[in-house]
C-alpha cells in the first residue's frame, strides 16, 4: 500500500527533473545477456568498458547463444576457468559474473529463449516471482527489472541511484518492492512512462567515477 504522504513529495521532486536524454533499450541478444550479469554493483565506467571490449573484440565471434556456449566449453567452470572466460569476454577478471552468465544462458535455454525476439516476448510476459526469483544465484529483483526494461517493459529498477534519490525524499529505508511501487505510482501521476522516470532520476544522480577492476 502506497502512503499518499510519501507519494506526494516524490511526485513533486520528480516534476523538477530534466527529461531523460538517453535511451537504454538494447536490441542485441548477446549484449543483453552479458549486460545482465555485468551491469549491477559496478562503476559505470567499468561496465561500459567491459561491454565495449565485447563489442570491439568478441562480437564477430559470439553473435548467438550457440556462440556463447561454444566459448563456455573452452574454459572449465571453476574460478580459474571463469577468470579466463571473463577476461576473454570483458577484459576484466569477473569470474563470478562469468559463472552467473553460464547459469543465465542455461536458464534461458531451458525456457526456449534463444534469440532477441524470444527474450522480448519473455520479458513482456514474465513475472519476477513466478519466472525469475531464485533461478540464478546472485541475480535478484534489480537485475530482473533492468533486464526487462532494456526490452521495453515499463517499470523501474531499484538500484542504488534510485534508492538514494527516493529515500532522501521519504526519509526512510525502502524495500526494493516499495521503491518500485512508489516510483511507478509517481510516473502514473506524472503521466509519463515509468522507465523514462527511472532514466531521468538515474541521469540526475549520475556522478563521474573511476573504473572498477573487480577481482571477483
Amino acid at each position: 500500500m502506497i502512503d499518499p504522504r510519501e507519494l506526494a513529495p516524490v511526485v513533486e521532486r520528480c516534476r523538477e527533473l530534466a527529461p531523460a536524454q538517453g535511451d537504454y533499450r538494447e536490441t542485441d541478444f548477446v549484449t543483453n545477456l552479458l549486460a545482465t550479469v555485468v551491469d549491477f554493483q559496478m562503476h559505470t565506467t567499468a561496465v561500459v568498458r567491459a561491454l565495449e571490449h565485447y563489442k570491439a573484440k568478441r562480437r564477430e565471434e559470439i553473435r548467438t547463444i550457440e556462440g556463447l556456449t561454444a566459448v563456455f566449453s573452452r574454459y572449465p567452470d571453476d574460478q580459474a576457468g571463469n577468470t579466463e572466460l571473463a577476461r576473454h569476454l570483458w577484459g576484466y577478471k569477473l569470474w563470478t559474473r562469468a559463472h552467473m552468465l553460464r547459469d543465465l544462458v542455461a536458464f534461458f535455454e531451458e525456457q526456449g529463449v534463444t534469440d532477441q525476439d524470444a527474450l522480448r516476448r519473455w520479458a513482456i510476459a514474465s513475472d519476477f516471482r513466478r519466472d525469475f526469483e531464485g533461478r540464478i544465484r546472485g541475480l535478484g529483483l534489480a537485475v530482473y527489472k533492468w533486464l526487462v526494461m532494456r526490452q521495453g517493459v515499463d517499470t523501474v529498477k531499484p538500484d542504488v541511484r534510485l534508492r538514494r534519490f527516493t529515500e532522501a525524499i521519504v526519509g526512510r529505508r525502502l524495500t526494493d518492492a516499495e521503491l518500485v511501487a512508489l516510483l511507478e505510482a509517481a510516473a502514473k501521476e506524472l503521466e509519463m512512462p515509468a522507465y523514462r522516470l527511472d532514466w531521468a532520476i538515474w541521469e540526475s544522480m549520475q556522478r563521474p567515477s573511476g573504473s572498477s577492476l573487480e577481482s571477483q
